[in-house]
């Protein structure tokens, strides 16, 4: 029972955050990176970052904020927007002495989707403190261990070197997909696993046909699941299907014995994507995955 708990806390919180954008109409409301964050702090057998619930609040806001502002104040082609919204997120990461990668995605996915009201804002900040409240009571009832956090040393010049490498690469992948209108190759979630693939500590990196195949899994549950019961036949509601969507991933990750964060967001970035792109999303992710898997491997050594 102590196992199920926070599975159900998560499948509650992705369901309950899509319904809430169903009925008020408005799907600035999903974050799907809450699903990321639910699976690193809930579900996965140990906290997945070494980082706090006060900094991970703080640069999830933080990120949110940035990610509106450069929509709403910086004319530029979205291509560019990304790029400095990538460079930024991956400076704040190298300072923020933790691991927290998933703040990338709260900044570039409002980018992607040219996201300018408070609502995006207010909504990562709102489900960003729940799961992280939950977390608190799971260490306080003793469902889950308390989470160590030894904040990382002052980075030295070659992790600056890194944050430059990956922007370049970042460019050479951001550029083309955006204007071929294939921009799920480089989706937000996509963005932290690349990061997070480019440490030679990383579980995932040491997996790498395993992790790629459970990311395109994943993407492959959320829009196989939502075209099923949603599109081709209307069968159940959005909020039903994302409930379905990650308890789906959450039981496919404990069967293989491997937590990926950022496959539990793509998962959920299914449900926000227009109907148009929801067959081409797994193929976009599995070339992307691919990509960045190998560029990590080969160059980041």
């Amino acid at each position: 029972m102590k196992k199920l708990i926070p599975v159900i806390c998560a499948v509650i919180l992705v369901g309950g955050m899509t319904a809430a954008a169903v009925l008020l109409n408005n799907c600035e409301i999903i974050f799907p990176e809450i699903a990321a964050i639910a699976v690193g702090a809930l579900v996965a057998p140990k906290f997945s970052w070494n980082a706090n619930k006060l900094r991970i609040f703080i640069y999830i806001t933080v990120c949110a904020v940035i990610g509106v502002v450069l929509v709403k104040w910086l004319p530029l082609p979205i291509w560019a927007q990304m790029i400095i919204a990538f460079l930024l997120a991956q400076i704040l990461l190298v300072n923020s002495k933790t691991s927290f990668a998933p703040m990338i995605s709260a900044i570039v996915l409002p980018v992607m989707l040219q996201t300018d009201t408070p609502i995006y804002i207010v909504s990562a900040v709102i489900l960003t403190a729940l799961i992280l409240l939950c977390r608190m009571a799971f260490e306080k009832g003793k469902v889950l261990e308390d989470n160590e956090f030894s904040p990382l040393p002052k980075p030295h010049w070659s992790e600056y070197k890194n944050v430059l490498w990956r922007t370049l690469f970042a460019v050479v992948m951001i550029i083309p997909a955006l204007l071929l209108d294939f921009q799920f190759i480089v989706a937000p979630p996509l963005l932290v696993a690349f990061t997070e693939f480019t440490n030679p500590n990383s579980k995932a990196r040491g997996t790498p046909v395993k992790s790629v195949a459970l990311i395109t899994v994943c993407a492959l549950l959320g829009a196989g699941l939502r075209y099923i019961f949603c599109i081709n036949c209307w069968l159940l509601p959005l909020y039903v299907v994302s409930a379905i969507t990650i308890l789906c991933v959450i039981l496919l990750m404990r069967a293989v014995k491997i937590y990926i964060p950022p496959a539990g967001a793509i998962s959920i970035l299914a449900m926000l994507i227009p109907e148009s792109a929801v067959l081409w999303f797994p193929l976009q992710i599995l070339i992307g995955s691919t990509v960045f898997m190998l560029v990590a491997k080969l160059i980041f050594k």
